[in-house]
């Protein structure tokens, strides 16, 4: 199966599946709960209702210990020659109210310190949500664990329609 093929059964399977979601769900509002505490260098950038979220380089990340279980901890890849945040293990987290906190973190992050990256809100909580379902489908489980929002994503998931149907 081609690439362009397995893209297609992705959004229709997605489609489909956040369809009967949100068919039960009720609407409800969005009350972020997050915190940023960046006055400790090594420390977090912030706290999510969960957990910290720690935000830097892939070796500052490695040489991080006593985590928590709930701990985020997100790669800034932004000065790149394509700008990017990785979250990783992003399959981890399927409440939508704390895959929303986690993001707003990562805007405050990037209002501190202002970078060429350039993701939207809404595009980056439907590409997240894309990726969990596609790693609980199975599918390249190897690529969709952690979510990449890269510059060159943004085009792909910044469709307003699906926002609402999925009440992202």
């Amino acid at each position: 199966m081609n690439k362009k093929n397995l893209k297609r059964k992705l959004i229709a399977l997605s489609i489909a599946l956040m369809t009967l979601t949100t068919y039960y769900n009720t609407n409800k509002t969005y009350n972020p709960s997050y915190e940023i505490v960046k006055e400790n260098p090594k420390g977090p950038f912030g706290c999510y209702s969960c957990g910290k979220i720690y935000i830097g380089s892939k070796y500052y990340l490695e040489s991080l210990t006593d985590l928590s279980e709930d701990d985020i901890l997100v790669e800034d890849r932004r000065y790149t020659k394509d700008p990017n945040m990785i979250i990783y293990s992003s399959y981890r987290i399927t409440n939508k109210d704390l895959r929303n906190e986690i993001l707003e973190v990562l805007c405050e992050y990037e209002s501190c310190y202002p970078s060429p990256w350039n993701r939207t809100i809404e595009s980056m909580r439907l590409e997240w949500l894309i990726h969990n379902l596609s790693y609980y489908c199975d599918l390249e489980v190897n690529r969709t664990g952690n979510v990449d929002l890269d510059n060159d994503e943004e085009e792909y998931y910044d469709i307003p329609i699906l926002n609402k149907i999925f009440k992202i």
